[in-house]
């Protein structure tokens, strides 16, 4: 079984070559012919080539005879040829007068995977016209009806981006003659299920990915949400800023485990909603990291995987912004990117992919020499990032996984004992990078919690600790720095002075959710109900220390416990009450409402896929990227003269 089917995947490679030169044949004769066309001013719309009323004239003989002694094609191929460039004439010249005369726009959308009018899964573009002023929904709505498929299916993206329900298109930019990709899958019902979770799917993690970003306003008791630079350093940002880089890199990374997965049309989407997040930022912040150019590279490659490259225009444009801003970030020659991680072997798989896109690129618009020059330094890089499987294995029986020994042996060109040493420096120091991560964030939660000073700044966590360390009750030292804006002798003296302060709540009070299951277990030993609620709002949920506690005074709490208002409020509004107890200060923080439970669950979801390794996005096999290559090289070798 097993051999039958490498040899059924054997014939579909064969079939998907013939189908691409076939293809690119085609392609080349039209090329050609539009540039003799072009540079002899020859123009296929007027007579004799097309009569009065727009039918096939006469194409003189004396044409197909010149071109056929330049060509490598024969004549029937070079009047077919000249035919469909004239057709093609005629029909953006009759569209551009409709448009011109009755505000009819003619939009070409270019269908991926099978609708129910097509009995087969290829590709095919397809005019449909309307009124530029109707929304994006609208449109959507006038492509499913004469497709016959569900408007919830389909995904149209335009220009690299993901076209507006809610707007024009006019307003979109979408102007008369775009090309318009519409995604969606064949109309079998397991098909449209997977096509629909799809789309539900991209509006959920979006929708969890701005309550995240939403949280980065104010550092979160739950989440620790911080924008790091390459040597893990959090980087300080306008709030909006922050906001918006939170969301876009969430979609990244969400879109890339969908890639990882191979869901091209989930990843796709994904990375459009994170590439309009990412365009709300300043441009000095884009061009001075890599994820914006690592996106870009991604949707390329989307559009690679799902036969769109030649299509969009916005593939040469992306992968410019790609490699100029890798220049930028690592150097001309990589210096700043030896200097930063004490090599570039890791790096390199980006611009394996980078060129090899670029060639892809050049290759359909006819540039074959330079596509020629890019396969080949992608085809370089390639060979230097190859990874011996013997030495693979031989550091993975060390105890390292797959993608550590394959990162550590590209880092260090195979070298397997610098490989190792790599390896066990960049866990070393990840873990460092973490510890000083949690610490600090566990230092910005509590100094959220103890409120701000009366003049708006955080109180200061050290002298707040300083002060309890010297025995000063926990909510009186806070006080006393808010009063005193955080200048510890102030505080002291007011300390001394002020003795009321003595009896105010600890503000480190951590929250704690009571729940129906903690309430039946208490109640099964025995116990009361509104005894058993008592004693675990006592103990802060503690079922342990609330069983005990009952123990000692036979079903009985030993003093009056605290309110349950006091203890279910969250240690954010709390803050803002004492915060401007006596000294009148404001907190100039809106308590932040606290997540439900549902979205917990979509938060907890959307960031179990991101990863928290920096080099993630680096391990690639490369076994993808290596076919593509052979196959484009192929056809650069076999090309028709």
């Amino acid at each position: 079984m097993a051999a039958v089917y490498i040899a059924n995947l054997a014939q579909r490679h064969c079939c998907l070559n013939l189908c691409k030169m076939e293809n690119f044949s085609r392609d080349l004769l039209l090329k050609k012919l539009r540039d003799r066309l072009n540079s002899e001013k020859i123009k296929l719309w007027l007579p004799p080539f097309t009569t009065e009323d727009k039918q096939k004239g006469e194409i003189p003989e004396s044409l197909i005879t010149k071109v056929f002694g330049d060509f490598n094609f024969t004549r029937d191929e070079i009047a077919l040829g000249l035919e469909e460039l004239r057709i093609h004439a005629v029909t953006k010249l009759q569209e551009r007068e409709k448009f011109h005369n009755l505000g009819v726009a003619t939009l070409k959308v270019k269908l991926t995977g099978a609708s129910p009018s097509t009995s087969s899964g290829a590709q095919q573009v397809i005019p449909v016209e309307c009124s530029l002023d109707i929304t994006g929904n609208d449109f959507r709505n006038c492509i499913a009806a004469k497709f016959d498929v569900l408007p919830t299916l389909l995904k149209l993206i335009c220009k690299g981006r993901v076209i507006d329900d809610n707007i024009s298109l006019q307003q979109q930019n979408i102007q008369n003659g775009a090309d318009v990709m519409a995604m969606f899958m064949t109309s079998s019902e397991a098909k449209i299920v997977e096509s629909e979770a799809n789309i539900l799917e991209v509006e959920k993690t979006r929708r969890a990915a701005e309550i995240l970003s939403s949280r980065a306003e104010e550092d979160d008791d739950d989440f620790d949400i911080q924008i790091a630079d390459q040597n893990g350093q959090p980087l300080v940002l306008p709030l909006d800023e922050k906001k918006a880089l939170t969301l876009a890199m969430t979609l990244h990374e969400k879109g890339r485990a969908a890639l990882k997965n191979k869901r091209v049309s989930l990843a796709l989407p994904l990375f459009l909603e994170a590439d309009a997040e990412f365009s709300k930022c300043r441009s000095q912040i884009l061009n001075s990291v890599d994820n914006y150019a690592i996106l870009c590279l991604d949707i390329v490659w989307c559009y690679l995987l799902l036969k769109n490259l030649e299509q969009l225009p916005d593939a040469e444009t992306r992968l410019a912004s790609s490699e100029s801003c890798f220049k930028r970030c690592y150097g001309e020659k990589m210096e700043r990117l030896t200097a930063i991680k004490g090599g570039t072997g890791m790096e390199q798989v980006l611009f394996m992919r980078l060129y090899l896109l670029q060639g892809i690129v050049d290759f359909h618009k006819g540039e074959f020499n330079s596509a020629q020059n890019l396969f080949r330094r992608a085809e370089f890089v390639l060979n230097l990032l190859h990874v011996d499987e013997i030495k693979l294995q031989e550091i993975m029986l060390m105890g390292f996984t797959e993608r550590e020994a394959r990162l550590g042996l590209r880092a260090k060109n195979g070298n397997i004992q610098q490989a190792v040493e790599y390896i066990m420096e960049k866990k070393a120091e990840e873990i460092e990078v973490n510890q000083r991560a949690k610490k600090e964030w566990r230092q910005r939660v509590r100094s959220k919690r103890l409120g701000r000073t009366a003049g708006g700044e955080p109180v200061n966590v050290r002298h707040y600790d300083t002060l309890v360390d010297m025995e000063f009750p926990s909510g009186a030292a806070a006080e006393a720095l808010r009063q005193a804006n955080n200048d510890i002798n102030q505080a002291i003296e007011i300390l001394n002075t002020k003795p009321e302060l003595f009896h105010l709540p600890d503000p480190e009070k951590m929250k704690f959710e009571i729940t129906e299951d903690m309430v039946t277990q208490l109640c099964s030993l025995g116990f009361d109900l509104e005894v058993a609620k008592s004693a675990l709002h006592k103990y802060k949920g503690n079922i342990s220390q609330a069983v005990e506690e009952l123990l000692r005074h036979n079903g009985h709490l030993s003093s009056p416990s605290a309110s349950i208002s006091s203890w279910s409020d969250s240690s954010i509004s709390s803050m803002a009450s004492i915060g401007s107890s006596e000294s009148g200060a404001s907190t100039n923080d809106s308590p932040k409402k606290p997540l439900g439970k549902n979205e917990k669950e979509e938060l907890n979801n959307l960031v179990s896929d991101i990863s928290t390794d920096a080099n993630d996005h680096l391990d690639l096999t490369l076994q993808e990227e290596k076919e593509i290559l052979q196959i484009y090289l192929s056809m650069i070798d076999n090309k028709p003269s």
